[in-house]
């Protein structure tokens, strides 16, 4: 089973759809929020989910667009959720403007869980002012570790490849590797712009070194990758957020693409794909 978290600019809460055969998604709850946001400033964006080490769900979201906070809570069947929680990542680092689109991949090497999210840190200023929503700034990949989501290690870079990247999403290759899409934030949004598009590269141990980037796979202007298997091929998922859709593009390889077609439910944005069992919850489509 296939389940998609994300949110809609119309609601900046959980929004969930699901599939069985990871082509044709149908909503939950008749497209109406699942959570909305309880603290912090009562945004869920950039929703993810994931399994943790007591086997429950994990959702993380973006509280905000200049909170250094992320929301963290837990579920056993996607539908009921524990008490929310603000997990202050960047809350410490002197400069740090924001906290955007958190993720976890788990390192089996090693038993840690790695979160991870886009960050501005530029010392000796602040947020205020700044017009995040329409003009770009100057992020990198950040991330601390955690075995049990109580406690964490302190915050650090995670990918500088030179110049400003967000979105990061992270997925385990059979080779024991890691395959990496996140998107290359230079440019302006703007559809005849460069960059602001989807880029990959591999790495054998968390924090590098890193693969050289391949790339871009997608588009532009587009953002929030997601990265699934579905039978023998690869998927990719972004979001094309000047223009109102979802696209999506497949690999065989993870190096070769081409365009997949993928009914996704309207108005989605910034979404990921969480690959689980058949749940009770979620019944047959």
């Amino acid at each position: 089973m296939y389940v998609v978290s994300y949110f809609t600019d119309a609601d900046e809460a959980l929004h969930l759809a699901y599939s069985h055969d990871g082509e044709r998604f149908a909503t939950v709850n008749d497209g109406r929020p699942v959570l909305r946001g309880a603290v912090g400033t009562g945004r869920l964006r950039d929703p993810f989910i994931g399994t943790g080490p007591d086997g429950l769900f994990h959702l993380l979201a973006t509280d905000g667009w200049t909170s250094p906070c992320i929301v963290h809570a837990t579920s056993a069947d996607l539908l009921t959720w524990s008490d929310q929680e603000l997990i202050p990542v960047m809350a410490e680092v002197a400069g740090a403007h924001n906290a955007w689109a958190p993720e976890f991949f788990r390192d089996r090497h090693s038993g840690l869980y790695h979160l991870i999210w886009s960050s501005v840190v530029e010392p000796g200023t602040t947020a205020e002012g700044r017009d995040f929503e329409h003009n770009g700034q100057d992020h990198r990949i950040w991330h601390c570790t955690t075995e049990d989501f109580r406690t964490f290690s302190a915050p650090d870079v995670f990918f500088d490849p030179g110049h400003s990247v967000i979105d990061a999403t992270v997925r385990e290759l059979d080779s024991g590797g890691f395959l990496m899409a996140y998107k290359d934030e230079r440019g302006s949004n703007d559809l005849a712009t460069a960059h602001k598009d989807i880029h990959l590269t591999t790495f054998d141990t968390p924090g590098g070194p890193y693969a050289s980037p391949r790339g871009p796979v997608t588009p532009s202007v587009v953002e929030g990758p997601s990265i699934f298997r579905r039978g023998d091929e690869w998927v990719i998922i972004f979001d094309h957020f000047l223009e109102g859709r979802y696209g999506a593009a497949s690999s065989r390889n993870g190096v070769d693409w081409k365009p997949a077609s993928l009914t996704l439910p309207p108005h989605m944005r910034h979404a990921s794909v969480l690959e689980t069992p058949p749940l009770a919850s979620l019944p047959p489509q």
